[in-house]
């Protein structure tokens, strides 16, 4: 067994040995000026990082806000069709498409294109696919 002291030596040298072999720091002169060339790199490599970082905020924020060309409504069935009445812009759509999973009277969310606007046809939404369903439409069309 060791005694206490043999402890209390050898913590003792060791911090001794420690400091023995530590370094004083000492400020340097560079005779060109401060921060030449190496300083320039890291500047550079900063503002990259920067850059990078507000851009990657920027297109998360807009990914997470945007949902394409969607729209969520209420899906009623009329004699020209299913049509989407859309909480969104408070219109009223014929859709065209893949409608064959959108049943009446649910709340989907519908992504797809918008039809250009002819005066002759109501407007028309293209149902590329269904992407959520909601549940049955809670107040009536």
């Amino acid at each position: 067994m060791k005694s206490p002291h043999q402890s209390i030596i050898a913590r003792v040298a060791v911090c001794a040995l420690l400091m023995a072999a530590t370094v004083t720091a000492k400020a340097q002169i560079v005779a060109e000026g401060p921060c030449i060339g190496a300083c320039k790199s890291q500047v550079i490599g900063i503002l990259v990082g920067i850059a990078a970082g507000g851009a990657a905020l920027g297109i998360g924020t807009y990914y997470a806000i945007h949902h394409g060309h969607s729209l969520t409504g209420c899906a009623v069935s009329s004699p020209s069709g299913l049509q989407l009445m859309s909480q969104g812009d408070l219109q009223t759509y014929s859709l065209v498409g893949e409608v064959a999973d959108i049943k009446p009277g649910e709340r989907v969310r519908v992504s797809g294109k918008k039809e250009k606007k002819n005066t002759a046809i109501p407007r028309q939404f293209l149902v590329e696919k269904l992407t959520k369903v909601y549940g049955t439409c809670t107040a009536a069309p």
